[in-house]
């Protein structure tokens, strides 16, 4: 019996997220913006850090396919590319409350 397609999917979706989030700081960044699309201006100021390092997270989210990015004039919005993401994560389902 081979295994469904769609539970190989889920697998291969925990596997990368949980290499993703091989970092504290990516981990706050998607818990952050899976309340909402932010900027990487916003997303600095609120983690307490400098824009080039979170857009150097943000780049590494983006190539592995959990952040999209749209761009408005000069700035750039992030948002979470899947809500499948936040169910069948629970490290992203349970940020603190403090973020909220």
């Amino acid at each position: 019996m081979s295994m469904d397609t769609a539970v190989i999917n889920i697998a291969e979706k925990q596997a990368a997220l949980c290499r993703v989030l091989g970092s504290a700081r990516r981990l706050i960044i998607l818990w952050l913006i899976s309340q909402g699309e932010l900027s990487v201006n916003d997303i600095a100021e609120r983690v307490g850090s400098s824009v080039q390092n979170i857009s150097q997270h943000l780049s590494l989210l983006k190539r592995s396919g959990f952040v999209i990015a749209r761009r408005d004039g000069q700035t750039i919005y992030y948002q979470l590319a899947d809500e499948e993401y936040l169910r069948h994560c629970p490290a992203l389902q349970h940020a603190p409350e403090s973020l909220k």
